[in-house]
């Protein structure tokens, strides 16, 4: 629980800002403090300064840095040799486990494996990097928003002997040979994983708190209870607990066996373990608090226009430099505006009374949001002024109102200046005019020289706050203060509607932009709405809880039944087209015919055909016997001609001939669960087996049987050309889902994949051929959509059985999602949310056609963005980014070395395969040179970067003994070697520097050396890039983006954090103001650099975040052009002109804002062309 700060603790720890503490303990305090640009971190400080804290912290450092980050707080920096001491780390929002349970209750069932899954990746996470925590326990887990994660190490130490030494821990958590002086292992990490179980399954500590030496007691005595656990987690805490500790499995065993591997067999990588666990957990959440950012920015939303406008004001005499102040009532505004944001942020306890002087509650809200660090950066160098202003004339006031109390001199004059022209978010108030007044005319009476310069400058003060002047002045001002804080508002409304009303989004995003088309939070609007693929949503105006609906086949036409009405609606249309009266009260489901004419409904006597041309049902219902079973879903198939009922006891659907009214079956009689559109082949399902029918001939056609998991089949496909079937089955107890694909009509199974079916799981329970077959569509638990290529191999048999396609949408979907329909006309994928409402999602990005044949790889974009360099499997390729037409022959690689690289004027590019470097001339696509490497394929060259004269090249070799190699391509030989290879090379602009990434290294590039780096930057990681000008260069990682000097020496400013944002490239705009990101998921972003903020998504391709990461982005020559190039060779150019982007949004969006949506979002502004 967070609480406020105390009078004896600090304000500000090196870069950091202090804003409540988090907790407190015998070791220390943890602080939640923010970064100058406003990141969140966890800051831990030990409560004495000795050598032994000074040692601890150092090794609590130590050991996290050396933990994979996903699995725990990863350390940001550390001061353990100078006092104070602390410890600044990652802040994972979320509450413990201790609260969670407190709050909520035990763990149950599947939350229960999913919380062991999620410790076991952590504690194998921390074993591999040699690590035993030896503090686990509830109170160290925090539960993330991806996860739970482990945290606090400051007891862990390296893996090795144990000695025996002061016992550190929590006694309840500790197993039974630390009493013993055996000192503590990894089993011990082993025991307390158990015993955080018990507690989760319990819902509180096996062992209590108490008297250490009653607690150590009952360790000594403990007999672990399983009861109720399930399996396997029952017998992995048992063994968990085994009083020997070599008896004890390791943390990676566990995660073996709870992850379904038997605990033998393990996966392919060892990273395929850990996120196979981090996958299985991550849906185990907590609920975070907001940052104080969020905080204030909600109750400045909440605030009128009249009192938004106070605000920077009134914050702004709170601040003095990097320091809070009290401020009196009498020195604020006197206004009730002022009295009612006051109240607003007091109740939220943002600011504080004492008295009657207000002061801003922690120091951490100048950093923490957004809007107070614009309004600081914009007056940092009035701030100063008007402090001695303020405090001069309350000085003079107390004093009753002296002369000698007066500015006078050169603090007069530049005090009148900054009044005069320099003044922003801060005004005057009464008391400070009158100051002002008094001392300028105490000026004019002192000697010409003065008066006149007092007297100049006071005409400037008049001219800007006085007289005829004062009005225009104050009109201009106020009137743009108001335009940015609406045109901030309708960025964010924009941003809270994209999803429930797309058009809406669309046009505010440009009505704020016209307002304020300078704001960073406008331009970032446009982007955002631009790469937005939610499109429209329709709703029936007369939908209740009681209506039940379903859409057409291609989401086009919705159908609402109740009352004994069924109303039809145009979905892309949003208009009525027909009403059916006279249809059953009692209708349960509802499905359309495809080609709209034929309306089925469901109800207790069966199921009634209804003509929706005439109104009229067509004859008797069907399927009068039996009783609906609620398993499966009332629908056509594509033909039309057939109709799945759910209907009897089975859980799955049984397929009826609409036109014969007779029920389909199988030559051995039993009732088909599937059947084709041509209606040759029909499916039969068996309890735990299944039959194959090919009802032409009458035969059955031999597949493979299902696995001796019990798995139950609870879906069956056809494709609509009736080559393939597909079927899922819930396998492992319903735990997860498998998708197996058969050809037919030979029955050969061509495809098998499984997974969880969360989100991120892999497969899903259902799934369908979609798209004219050409994609593969599923959904788990309908909380994720994936869309997968379907590339079936020309010839079926074992060894060309594909396990995975490449999924080419990934999208998370609402909590409950009905009608999943796939519109290939609109390429729009449509569903029903819970109340009703259609959303229709564009997904033509699905639909882009790669260059090459469509295989990932590394590919990269000439400075022209004309030429497309890629390394695809055992080839390298150039071709025409805009036609994909291959510029020269390919050059053949056999899984060597594979690099590519441009000069900066874009006539050479070099291309590394193998243990040869080939060197291109783009003029006429042919080679020029070869440089052969040596040291054969496995010392390839992985990096290649030309210097920016085009004279050298600087080639990084792979294998342990690789190296940065220069070479000089006049003469067509190496150079120097130095440093070690490294995954990336760039020079800075002016060729003095060249900069390696992973590891960084900086080398000299004329003397061949490479020189140590800064401290501090050791730990950069990720893409780079140098500005245009070569004066900053931009870092993605670790975990934010950072702009250094061209030295890369000092750190310039950070940007804020994007969760989930991975980013594999980076590109300067050629004025250096924007950067462009490349993010694994086929995500570009763009990057304000003067703010320091982000712009917005230009494009979401909407894949799995661990994807491939070999994309590339360029900008053209004029700025106004983005092309970014897709692992598999799928170009796309953005337009970022910020006008064409307007202009684009108001063709989708089809119209401007009415009058009541101008009335609503736009008060008081007086209505201007939004879309012209």
């Amino acid at each position: 629980m967070m609480t406020p700060l105390t009078p004896a603790d600090p304000h500000r720890l090196g870069g950091y800002w202090l804003a409540h503490r988090l907790g407190a303990g015998g070791q220390g305090v943890v602080y939640e403090g923010y970064g100058e640009v406003g990141e969140r971190v966890a800051i831990k400080v030990p409560r004495y300064d000795s050598a032994e804290s000074r040692a601890r912290l150092a090794k609590e450092a130590a050991a996290a840095q050396r933990v994979a980050s996903f699995c725990t707080a990863k350390v940001i920096e550390a001061q353990v040799d100078a006092a104070p001491l602390y410890i600044v780390s990652e802040f994972v929002p979320g509450p413990s486990l201790r609260r969670v349970v407190a709050g909520s209750g035990s763990y149950e069932k599947d939350a229960l494996r999913r919380l062991a899954v999620g410790v076991a990746t952590a504690l194998t996470a921390i074993h591999q990097g040699g690590i035993v925590h030896r503090d686990l326990k509830p109170d160290n887990i925090i539960m993330g928003p991806d996860g739970p994660r482990v945290i606090d190490f400051g007891v862990a130490r390296e893996v090795g002997p144990t000695t025996s030494g002061p016992i550190m821990g929590t006694p309840g958590y500790m197993p039974p040979e630390v009493f013993s002086g055996r000192g503590a292992s990894e089993a011990a990490d082993l025991w307390a994983w158990a015993m955080v179980v018990l507690f989760a399954a319990r819902g509180k500590d096996v062992i209590e708190a108490g008297d250490p030496a009653a607690v150590i007691g009952r360790v000594m005595e403990f007999e672990p209870d399983v009861c109720g656990l399930p399996e396997p987690l029952d017998a992995l805490v048992a063994a968990a607990l085994a009083r020997d500790p070599t008896q004890r499995p390791a943390a990676g065993q566990v995660l073996l066996r709870l992850l379904g591997h038997g605990g033998q067999a393990p996966l392919r990588r060892g990273d395929d373990l850990l996120e196979r666990g981090l996958t299985q957990a991550g849906a185990l959440t907590g609920r975070p608090e907001p940052d104080l950012g969020a905080i204030a920015e909600e109750l400045y939303g909440e605030l009128t226009e009249a009192e938004r406008a106070t605000v920077p004001e009134v914050f702004l005499r709170m601040i003095d430099g990097d320091e809070l102040r009290a401020v009196g009532r009498d020195e604020l505004p006197d206004s009730q505006a002022v009295d009612a944001m006051l109240t607003v942020f007091g109740a939220a306890g943002l600011v504080t009374r004492s008295g009657p002087a207000y002061e801003l509650a922690t120091p951490g809200l100048l950093h923490a949001w957004p809007r107070l660090r614009d309004w600081v950066a914009g007056n940092r160098e009035g701030l100063p002024v008007h402090r001695r202003l303020a405090e001069a004339a309350a000085l003079w006031d107390e004093h009753g109102r002296r002369p000698a109390d007066l500015l006078h001199g050169s603090a007069l004059d530049r005090t009148l200046q900054w009044a005069a022209t320099a003044h922003k978010d801060l005004t005057l108030g009464r008391r400070e005019r009158e100051f002002l007044d008094e001392a300028v005319s105490l000026a004019r009476s002192r000697a010409r020289r003065r008066r006149l310069v007092a007297a100049a400058l006071a005409v400037l003060l008049v001219v800007a706050l006085g007289g005829l002047g004062t009005a225009e002045y104050l009109r201009k001002e106020s009137s743009r203060q108001r335009d940015d804080a609406l045109a901030r508002e309708l960025a964010m409304r924009a941003a809270d509607l994209r999803q429930s009303d797309p058009q809406v989004a669309k046009l505010l995003s440009v009505a704020g932009w016209r307002l304020s088309p300078e704001l960073p939070e406008t331009r970032g609007a446009l982007y955002d709405s631009l790469s937005q693929t939610a499109t429209s949503v329709f709703l029936d105006p007369d939908y209740t809880a009681a209506t039940v609906q379903n859409l057409s086949q291609d989401g086009r036409v919705l159908v609402s039944v109740d009352g004994g009405t069924a109303r039809i609606w145009d979905v892309t249309g949003q208009r009525r087209i027909g009403v059916l009266s006279g249809v059953s009260a009692e209708v349960s489901q509802a499905a359309l015919a495809p080609d709209g004419r034929t309306l089925a409904l469901l109800d207790r006597e069966g199921v009634r055909l209804w003509d929706t041309r005439t109104g009229r049902p067509l004859g008797a219902p069907i399927a009068r016997q039996g009783r609906p079973s609620g398993g499966g879903t009332l629908s056509f198939d594509g033909s039309g001609h057939y109709l799945a009922i759910p209907w009897g006891a089975k859980a799955l659907p049984e397929w009826w001939d609409v036109a014969k009214r007779k029920q389909l079956t199988a030559p051995s009689g039993a009732a088909l669960n599937a059947i084709s559109r041509d209606g040759r082949f029909g499916y039969v399902v068996k309890g735990h087996d299944a039959e194959l029918w090919d009802l032409r001939r009458g035969k059955r056609t031999p597949i493979p049987p299902i696995e001796q998991d019990k798995g139950v089949i609870n879906q069956t496909t056809f494709s609509d050309d009736g080559k393939m079937m597909m079927t899922t089955e819930l396998v492992n107890s319903k735990e997860t889902s498998r998708i197996r694909m058969f050809e037919l009509p030979s029955g050969a199974e061509v495809m098998e994949q499984e997974g969880g079916m969360g989100p991120g799981g892999g497969v899903g329970p259902e799934a369908g051929f979609v798209f004219g077959d050409a994609f593969i569509a599923n959904w788990g638990d309908r909380e994720r959509l994936t869309l997968q290529r379907h590339s079936t191999p020309d010839t079926v048999d074992s060894q060309t059985m594909p396990t995975f396609f490449d999924a080419a949408y990934s999208q998370a979907m609402p909590a409950f999602v009905g009608g999943l329909r796939f519109d290939l006309a609109d390429r729009a994928v449509r569903y029903l949310d819970e109340h009703g409402a259609v959303h229709t999602e564009d997904v033509s990005m699905v639909f882009d056609q790669p260059i090459g044949g469509g295989e990932s790889g590394d590919v990269r974009l000439a400075p022209s963005t004309r030429v497309l360099a890629a390394i695809w499997g055992d080839r390298v390729e150039v071709r025409d980014a805009v036609t994909g037409r291959a510029l020269m022959k390919l050059i053949s690689r056999s899984g060597g070395g594979g690099a590519t690289a441009f000069s900066p004027d874009g006539r050479r590019l070099a291309l590394a395969a193998d243990d040869t470097v080939h060197i291109v001339d783009l003029t006429g696509f042919k080679v020029s040179a070869r440089l052969k490497l040596g040291g054969g394929i496995e010392q390839g060259a992985q990096a290649l970067a030309f210097s920016p004269d085009g004279r050298t090249l600087a080639v990084s070799r792979y294998g342990e003994r690789g190296r940065v190699e220069l070479w000089d391509l006049e003469r067509g030989s190496r150079r120097a070697e130095t440093g070690t290879g490294a995954t990336d090379l760039a020079f800075r602009p002016d060729g003095r520097l060249l900069v390696t990434g992973n590891p960084l290294q900086l080398i000299d590039p004329e003397k061949g050396v490479t020189r140590p780096p800064e401290q501090g930057t050791g730990q950069l990681a990720g893409a780079f890039a140098f500005s245009p000008d070569g004066r900053q260069v931009a870092f993605s990682g670790p975990g934010r983006l950072t702009l250094w000097d061209g030295d890369v020496r000092t750190r310039i400013a950070e940007f804020p954090a994007v969760p989930g944002s991975e980013v594999t490239m980076l590109a300067w705009s050629p004025d250096g103001r924007t950067l462009a990101t490349y993010e694994k998921g086929l995500r570009v972003r763009l990057w304000d650099v003067p703010s320091r903020r982000p712009l917005g998504v230009v494009f979401d391709g909407k894949q799995a975040a661990d994807g491939a990461d070999g994309g590339s982005v360029a900008f053209s020559a004029d700025g106004t052009k983005l092309r970014a190039a897709a692992p598999d060779g799928t170009i796309r150019v953005f337009d970022v002109d910020e006008r064409h982007v307007a202009a684009t949004l108001c063709v989708r969006a089809g119209r401007t804002l009415t009058a009541g949506e101008w009335s609503r979002h736009l008060p008081g502004i007086e209505p201007f062309a939004v879309c012209p």
